[in-house]
């Protein structure tokens, strides 16, 4: 398992769960399942198989960062 927090300003930390959300419903609409998880809901996990390939390990990580641009 992998986890990325997501937060509204790096300087105060104070937790981005509006954007977090955008990025996981992003990520949904092009087929991609991510979890969201911490107190605060502003980190997204991600859990890869331990059988998946590379093509389709590129491809999900290709949809994240679609999802990560569309959220900015």
């Amino acid at each position: 398992m992998v986890a990325v927090e997501l937060v509204k300003d790096p300087e105060s930390k104070a937790p981005d769960k509006e954007r977090t959300a955008r990025i996981v419903e992003a990520a949904l609409q092009e087929g991609l399942l991510l979890l969201t998880a911490g107190q605060y809901s502003n980190v997204i996990r991600t859990l890869m198989p331990l059988v998946i390939t590379d093509e389709e390990l590129e491809e999900g990580l290709s949809i994240m960062g679609r999802a990560v641009d569309a959220a900015a």
